[in-house]
C-alpha cells in the first residue's frame, strides 16, 4: 500500500536546496545588452527622489540669492537717493550720523568734514573725519580721512597727535602711495623747520622713492630750491 508522502516540514534553518529565489537573477547576455537609455531610465527610477529634492533645495538657493541681490541693490538705490536728498537739503551732517557704517555714510562724514575744516571748525572737522575714517575702507578715501584727522589735530592744537597721526599715515601700507607721500612730505618740512636733518632727509627718501608720489617729489625739490 502506498501512503502518500509526508509534506516535508520547511527548517526555516535548513532551507531546501532546490528553493530558488530568481527576483534578482539578470541573464547576463540580457544585461550587456541593456541599452544606455534604459540604464538611465533605470537609475532614474531607483533615485529620482533624491535627484528631484536636490533640484529643490538647488532652485530654493538660486532664487533666494537672487533675491537677496534685488533686495540690496534697491537699498544701495535707495540710500543713494537719500544721500542726494541730504546733500541738496545741506543735511549730509545729519545722513553721515545716521548711516555711519555704511560706505556712502563715510563719504558724507568725509563731505561734511571737509566743508567743517574749510570753515575752520576744528571740533566738527575732528568728529566726522573720525566717522569718515571708521567707515571709509577704498585706500585714497581712507587716507583721505587719516590725514583729515592729523590736519585738524595739529590745527586744534593737539601738534604733538596730529605729528603722529602723520606718522602713522607714512607706515601704513594699507593706504595709498600718494597719501604717504603726502604725509612725508609735510613730516618733512616739519623736520627741516625743527632742524632735524636726519627726519628730513628720512621723509625726502621715501617720497623721491616711491612711484606715485610726482606732485610730492615736485613740492619737495621745489622747497629745497626755495631754502638752499
Amino acid at each position: 500500500m502506498n501512503h502518500p508522502q509526508k509534506k516535508k516540514r520547511n527548517d526555516p534553518l535548513m532551507p531546501e536546496d532546490n528553493v530558488v529565489d530568481e527576483r534578482h537573477l539578470v541573464d547576463l547576455e540580457d544585461s550587456a545588452e541593456i541599452s544606455f537609455e534604459d540604464r538611465v531610465n533605470v537609475y532614474w527610477m531607483e533615485n529620482k527622489s533624491f535627484i528631484a529634492g536636490c533640484i529643490t533645495v538647488l532652485l530654493l538657493v538660486v532664487v533666494g540669492y537672487q533675491s537677496m541681490r534685488i533686495f540690496k541693490d534697491r537699498a544701495e538705490a535707495a540710500l543713494q537717493s537719500e544721500y542726494a536728498t541730504a546733500d541738496s537739503d545741506e543735511t549730509l551732517a545729519e545722513f553721515a550720523t545716521d548711516n555711519s557704517s555704511k560706505q556712502i555714510g563715510g563719504f558724507a562724514a568725509l563731505s561734511t568734514a571737509d566743508i567743517a575744516y574749510s570753515d575752520e571748525d576744528y571740533t566738527k572737522a575732528l568728529e566726522f573725519y573720525t566717522l569718515a575714517a571708521a567707515a571709509l575702507k577704498e585706500p585714497t578715501l581712507a587716507g583721505r580721512a587719516q590725514l583729515g584727522l592729523a590736519f585738524a589735530n595739529y590745527q586744534s592744537g593737539n601738534t604733538a597727535e596730529g605729528l603722529a597721526k602723520l606718522n602713522a599715515i607714512t607706515a601704513d601700507s594699507n593706504l595709498a602711495e600718494a597719501t604717504r607721500a603726502e604725509a612725508a612730505y609735510h613730516l618733512a618740512i616739519e623736520a627741516d623747520s625743527a632742524g632735524n636733518s636726519a627726519e628730513f632727509e628720512s621723509f625726502a627718501a621715501q617720497i623721491n622713492n616711491s612711484p606715485m608720489a610726482g606732485q610730492w617729489q615736485e613740492r619737495l625739490s621745489y622747497y629745497q630750491q626755495q631754502t638752499q
